[in-house]
């Protein structure tokens, strides 16, 4: 293998690696006009509270 072709993969292998972080980067990133999946608009967590008025099971 010659220099400059072990030079244009490795730059190659580099742009590669720089575009998949940034994927992971925007996958795992959430965005501050979103609002958190896990939570409800008034901060309560979406398990295990009961929604006001709803019956408790008893």
């Amino acid at each position: 293998m010659s220099a400059a072709n072990a030079a244009k993969r490795l730059g190659f292998a580099a742009v590669g690696a720089l575009l998949a972080g940034g994927l992971l980067l925007a996958a795992c990133t959430l965005p501050e006009d979103r609002p958190d999946p896990v939570r409800e608009a008034d901060g309560r967590g979406r398990q295990g509270t009961p929604a006001p008025g709803a019956p408790n099971g008893r």
